[in-house]
């Protein structure tokens, strides 16, 4: 198969994260339910590991001579957006994947097209993501688009990463730098139920570091590996056998 042919429809750059280069505009929002709420300090929490894991993006984008700078604003750091329901990711793939709509209507868009118009006609940036941030535990996901997907609700892509781990372990930068891999078109690399089992195997001997199969506290740990790299827009030489990773609905 031509790696580049195999990947013009579904879920590669069908949306509002393209390539993963240049200028992105990120949008964080800080959401929670009718029972908790975040503080102040929490949120700025957050914000600093948000950062944390843009520059660990810069960097890796470096080794592959590419360039990416990050802008951006915000939703809810001074008082939260409040959802009457909040689901908590279990890592199922049957959660809901229209949190981003949720969240832009409830901050008052009329149209979540509305925003990429506005990041298009009033930045530079090429490319955009709404990241929600989520008070409790659960366990985060991306939200890609797919090419079959209505544009209103799934043209802006995101992703929702909850202030701890189901189990209660607090959010690493690393996870939010793993997530925003995906809406570039990044495939997980260990067992999922979309993945194999077969498939982390080799990864983990050939990529045995990679964002994409383990995350860390200490994101220096990890990189960006060569097939995740060419499915963001990176690695300008891709190999036959990444199409041998390709998990299944993608």
């Amino acid at each position: 198969m031509n790696l580049l042919q195999g990947q013009d429809v579904g879920k590669w750059r069908a949306g509002s994260a393209s390539q993963l280069t240049g200028k992105v505009y990120n949008l964080a929002c800080f959401v929670s339910g009718p029972n908790d709420e975040w503080t102040y300090d929490e949120k700025l929490n957050i914000y600093k590991l948000l950062k944390e894991s843009q520059s660990w993006i810069q960097k890796q984008a470096q080794k592959y001579n590419c360039a990416v700078a990050f802008e951006g604003g915000n939703y809810g750091l001074k008082e939260d957006i409040k959802l009457p329901y909040i689901e908590r990711g279990t890592a199922s793939g049957k959660e809901s994947t229209d949190w981003v709509s949720k969240v832009l209507y409830k901050v008052g868009y009329k149209s979540t097209l509305d925003l990429y118009k506005w990041v298009k006609a009033y930045t530079s940036c090429e490319n955009l993501q709404v990241i929600i941030f989520v008070k409790g535990e659960g366990n985060g996901y991306a939200m890609a688009c797919s090419t079959e997907m209505d544009k209103e609700k799934y043209f802006v892509e995101g992703a929702v990463l909850y202030e701890k781990y189901n189990g209660g372990g607090k959010l690493a930068a690393s996870s939010i730098a793993h997530e925003v891999m995906h809406l570039y078109g990044a495939w997980d690399l260990y067992k999922t139920f979309s993945q194999t089992q077969d498939r982390e195997d080799k990864a983990r001997q050939l990529f045995p570091n990679s964002i994409m199969l383990r995350t860390s506290y200490d994101a220096d740990e990890l990189e960006v590996d060569a097939l995740t790299a060419w499915l963001i827009g990176w690695n300008k030489e891709p190999k036959d056998w990444y199409e041998w990773f390709r998990p299944k609905d993608y």
